[in-house]
C-alpha cells in the first residue's frame, strides 16, 4: 500500500473514483521519473494489484433490482473495463517491440469503431509512460 501512496497529473476516466484516478496519475508520474526497467514493471504490477483490490471493495447495486443505466452500475462497468485494458499491459522487458505489440493489443481490444473507448485511452497513457524514456 505504501508504494501505491508513493505512486501525480489529472486523468479523466469514464468513472469518477478519485482514489483510482489519483493513483493512476501517481503511477504515470513515477514511471516518467524511473529509469530502472525492473522498478517500472514493479510499479505497474503494484498498480494492477491495487485495481484488483479496488474492484473487490467497491459496492455494486443489486443487479436484480437496479436498472441497467444506474450510475453506480455504469461506474463499476467502466472501472472493470479499465482494469481489463490495464491488464493487457503484460511485459517482461520494455523495448520498442513489446511496447508496439501491447499498443496494438489494446487497440484491437477496444469496442468502439473509429477510436478507443475512454478506458482504453487511459490505459494507453500508462503504457506510454511505461514505454517513454525517463524525464529525470
Amino acid at each position: 500500500m505504501l508504494m501505491i501512496c508513493l505512486l501525480a497529473s489529472q486523468s479523466s476516466l469514464a468513472f469518477n473514483d478519485s482514489l483510482t484516478l489519483q493513483t493512476a496519475d501517481n503511477l504515470i508520474a513515477h514511471l516518467q521519473r524511473q529509469d530502472n526497467i525492473v522498478a517500472r514493471l514493479q510499479y505497474l504490477e503494484t498498480y494492477k494489484q491495487f485495481l484488483f483490490e479496488r474492484l473487490n471493495t467497491i459496492e455494486i447495486p443489486d443487479l436484480a433490482t437496479t436498472p441497467d443505466d444506474h450510475p453506480a452500475l455504469e461506474e463499476y462497468r467502466s472501472l472493470t473495463e479499465y482494469d481489463n485494458y490495464v491488464n493487457l499491459i503484460r511485459m517482461k522487458d520494455i523495448n520498442a517491440s513489446t511496447c508496439q505489440r501491447t499498443k496494438v493489443r489494446i487497440e484491437n481490444s477496444t469496442s468502439r469503431d473509429g477510436g478507443l473507448v475512454p478506458e482504453a485511452v487511459e490505459a494507453m497513457k500508462i503504457l506510454n509512460a511505461l514505454c517513454s524514456p525517463t524525464t529525470n
